[in-house]
């Protein structure tokens, strides 16, 4: 795709890694708007594939659930608000080293409990998942809508 048709797509695209980050407060909008139901029921099948949805992990916004546990809403808000912000601008190398240490964080975080040392922490899943994520939607918003290289004076 060239041209318009190309830009379009990535424009289309770049707006529906970005309302990912809304994924998660559907049911909140649902509350308040009833034409978001048949959005929130239809992903509401996604997320029963991957999420478990335990009541006990799952965050309240004005006494409403959000769809999908902690770690899946920190998931998907990093992917939605990197793609918006298209920073930090991460060589491979460097976007590598940080998806590996949030995964390390998001894991020791598991494994701490798991074996007891801590409960369900509200706060270390939503912020472990959106550390992990959140390099990966600017890598992706990035690449589908390219923020223009500033030009550098050039001194006589």
């Amino acid at each position: 795709m060239t041209g318009g048709a190309g830009r379009a797509a990535r424009l289309l695209g770049l707006g529906l890694l970005v309302s990912v980050a809304w994924w998660p407060l559907l049911p909140l909008a649902s509350r308040y708007w009833p034409a978001c139901a048949p959005v929130e029921q239809a992903l509401g099948v996604w997320f029963d594939l991957h999420c478990q949805r335990d009541p006990a992990r799952t965050p309240e916004l004005f006494g409403v659930p959000l769809a999908v546990c902690a770690r899946c809403s920190g998931i998907y808000f990093g992917l939605g608000l990197g793609a918006l912000w298209r920073r930090p601008r991460l060589a491979p190398p460097a976007l590598r080293l940080w998806v590996a240490v949030a995964a390390g964080l998001m894991l020791t975080d598991v494994a701490l409990e798991r074996f007891g040392v801590h409960g369900a922490w509200t706060t270390a899943r939503l912020l472990t998942g959106v550390l992990l994520a959140f390099p990966v939607g600017a890598g992706l918003g990035q690449m589908l809508w390219p923020a223009p290289v500033q030009a550098v004076a050039q001194r006589p």
